[in-house]
């Protein structure tokens, strides 16, 4: 915005300047061009006279006697022409013939070709002969004092430039101010503070966006808060039955159809609790949510590697120095790599190996695998899930990926068993 102000408004005055200067420039020609003509009708009057003065001065009775006198200066400056036609300093020029004419006809006269001037005047010798000087000005002397007039009218238009450069410049921040602001409110909200709210400005358009933005921000508090407490009625709703459920389990006398029915009640617990944790999981996290996979990785390996060592299992962590950053906030990270590393303990035997790696490096995609040395994937199921396994989990870390920008992949690793890799996208 800055630059398309200032080229603006630097335009209009370049347009203005060139509206303006053109004439003036014009003008300032015209002026010095009469200047420097009238300058050589002057001069030639002031030969005539001195002419004249050279015959009333030698006191002679015969009319017919004129004076001698050298032309003064370089010869094609100045031009004596006698009553008798004589030319003395030079031709006369074919542009100077009308005001030689006029000049012994008894009228001073002067004329600008456009390349030279001429100025001519009369003398008068009495007994009615009349001759005539004629002056001339060349190329040089007719534009005599045009460079500093031009030089003048080009420092005026570029002082106007630099005037309105400057305008515009202020104009241009005060007006890109609002709208600055405006774009970092909505970075604010974007990044998950919804109690944000852009601020009025000088500009009724921009008021007008920022109240937009306030309303929709307003709008998604309202359904995050809807949202939040129907995440929360579907947990209480669910939980507690399935804790009357868990009771009633363990009332039954057979012991093989208690431990069935144990066992499918906590996969329907585990379940609901990922049901529950995808419902209040929502984007209030941000457009821009960004945290170091490296750091997140290394603090819930750390969690899982006191259960792992209980268990008895291996547990291997390959993770690069940070900082590793992908776009997703720290829980959906952590939610995600608590599904992969939770899918093992679940899945396999207890003293079954696991591997957690991260591989990548900053500004490229970063993968975060967890094999095993269990059994590995239903080979039967087109998404590559465990047997017995619910697939909710793995949906959700696949959808955790997708919305950094990545994907994830299944398959067999090199320790025999089940390989997840979530890759995701650089924040």
């Amino acid at each position: 915005m800055y630059r398309r102000l200032i080229t603006f408004a630097l335009l209009v005055v370049a347009v203005a300047a060139t509206v303006l200067v053109i004439p003036l420039a014009l003008s300032a020609r015209d002026l010095v061009r009469a200047g420097a003509l009238s300058a050589l009708a002057d001069e030639a009057r002031s030969v005539a006279s001195s002419w004249e003065s050279v015959a009333s001065a030698s006191g002679s009775d015969d009319s017919s006697d004129v004076p001698i006198i050298d032309p003064p200066g370089e010869v094609g400056q100045v031009i004596l022409v006698y009553p008798n036609g004589t030319v003395v300093g030079g031709p006369i020029p074919p542009a100077a013939t009308d005001v030689v004419g006029s000049a012994m006809a008894g009228r001073a006269a002067s004329v600008d070709t456009g390349a030279q001037g001429y100025a001519a005047a009369p003398v008068a010798f009495g007994d009615e002969k009349t001759g005539a000087v004629l002056t001339v000005g060349d190329a040089d002397r007719m534009q005599e004092g045009l460079e500093p007039r031009l030089l003048a009218l080009a420092g005026l238009v570029a002082l106007l430039l630099a005037g309105a450069g400057v305008a515009a410049w202020q104009l241009a921040r005060r007006t890109a101010a609002p709208i600055r602001e405006l774009a970092g409110t909505a970075d604010v909200m974007a990044a998950g503070d919804l109690m944000a709210r852009a601020t009025g400005s000088s500009i009724p358009e921009v008021d007008d966006v920022a109240g937009a933005l306030n309303r929709l921000a307003g709008r998604v508090q309202e359904l995050l808060e809807e949202e939040r407490a129907a995440a929360a009625e579907l947990a209480h709703q669910l939980r507690t039955p399935l804790t009357v459920l868990a009771a009633d389990v363990d009332a039954v006398q057979d012991p093989d159809v208690r431990q069935r029915l144990t066992e499918d009640v906590l996969t329907l617990q585990r379940t609901t609790d990922e049901i529950i944790t995808s419902a209040r999981r929502t984007s209030r996290e941000g457009l821009h949510a960004v945290c170091d996979a490296a750091a997140v990785v290394s603090e819930r390996a750390e969690f899982w590697a006191i259960l792992a060592e209980y268990q008895g299992r291996a547990m291997q962590v390959v993770a690069p120095q940070g900082p590793l950053p992908v776009r997703l906030t720290e829980y959906d990270l952590a939610t995600a790599v608590d599904i992969l590393l939770q899918n093992v303990f679940v899945h396999t035997d207890e003293g079954v190996a696991l591997r957690l790696v991260v591989e990548g490096q900053a500004g490229g995609p970063i993968r975060i695998g967890v094999e095993d040395a269990g059994p590995g994937l239903d080979s039967g199921d087109s998404h590559g899930e465990r047997t017995g396994s619910t697939s909710l989990g793995l949906a959700i870390a696949e959808r955790l990926a997708r919305a950094s920008g990545g994907h994830i992949e299944r398959g067999r690793g090199d320790l025999g068993g089940a390989r997840v890799v979530l890759v995701l996208g650089t924040g």
